[in-house]
């Protein structure tokens, strides 16, 4: 069988889980449960305040994780990577059935409107950011018409990137985001070229009632297992503000074993090709994270192991 690793490597840890099927190559995907994150999670699910948000950035790194689930709005926004620039028109997942809509301006004529889910809404995922990230609050510049707080998100280890936000003063929605990596240079980033608010309705849209934040099983520190398709091999981690998708498959064969990454912007796609007695897998990482935090999930997964 194969598994994600736990980066604590106790015996009694090694025993935790719950294995799941992975039928493309007939072993098993164990995703191990630290006791920690579990006591974490029991004492989160007991308590009314997950954890302290003493300071302002603190507090209004909180709200504006909020924010995107609150308001209900519609916008243009401008997103630039890799010397590319893209006009996007967006409207909020404030809705009954939990999704936004949006149109690329520039990629073709009379563009089709694409879904995008509403994001997460939940106490713990201030408290997650905070703990990987610190947060520190300035003035703002005027994006959108519309007076802003500058929130910087500098990484607590070299597992993350920073991140550079303008959030709305009034409702702390994100107007503008910077992107950074190690070395300072910046690497995407959006912002609003306007913005309309709407009025929410009294009741409380579907969406916020389905979606919830729900970290569980720790593969690499501080990322969590977000959702899992044990029957594609295709798992989602997240430290609460950084997102990559991992992927499990038989290795093609005559394959060559070894790495590769390409980068664009913030996005980054690594694979990886290992053999083992029992069989090769090809291991893909795609997300907002460094080369090194791919290296880490990757090396997360332990190939099959020998049939006796």
């Amino acid at each position: 069988m194969f598994a994600f690793r736990n980066h604590s490597s106790t015996p009694a840890l090694q025993n935790e889980g719950r294995c799941l099927s992975l039928a493309a190559t007939l072993v098993a995907l164990c995703l191990l449960v630290p006791t920690q994150v579990l006591a974490q999670s029991d004492a989160a699910s007991t308590s009314g305040s997950p954890c302290n948000l003493d300071t302002p950035a603190q507090q209004l790194l909180a709200k504006m994780l909020r924010a995107s689930s609150s308001q209900r709005y519609e916008g243009t926004v401008l997103f630039e990577r890799a010397g590319n620039r893209q006009f996007v028109t967006v409207s909020s997942p404030i809705d009954d059935a939990g999704q936004g809509m949006l149109r690329r301006m520039n990629a073709q004529a009379d563009p089709l409107p694409e879904s995008w889910p509403v994001p997460f809404d939940s106490p713990q995922r201030a408290c997650d950011v905070a703990e990987m990230y610190l947060p520190t609050l300035e003035s703002g510049r005027t994006v959108a018409g519309r007076a802003t707080q500058r929130l910087t998100l500098r990484p607590r280890d070299t597992l993350r990137l920073t991140h550079l936000i303008d959030m709305d003063s009034e409702t702390g929605l994100a107007l503008s985001m910077a992107t950074v990596g190690s070395e300072g240079k910046m690497l995407e980033r959006y912002e609003f070229a306007s913005i309309d608010y709407q009025p929410v309705s009294g009741r409380e849209p579907r969406a916020q009632q389905q979606l919830g934040y729900e970290p569980g099983r720790s593969v690499v520190p501080g990322y969590f297992v977000m959702s899992e398709d044990a029957d594609r091999g295709v798992f989602v981690v997240s430290d609460g503000l950084a997102t990559a998708s991992i992927f499990v498959e038989p290795l093609p064969p005559g394959a060559p074993v070894g790495e590769g990454a390409v980068i664009e912007g913030a996005t980054l796609t690594y694979t990886r090709g290992i053999r083992s007695a029992a069989g090769g897998l090809l291991i893909s990482v795609l997300g907002e994270v460094p080369v090194v935090t791919a290296r880490l999930l990757a090396d997360a997964v332990r190939p099959p192991r020998e049939q006796s």
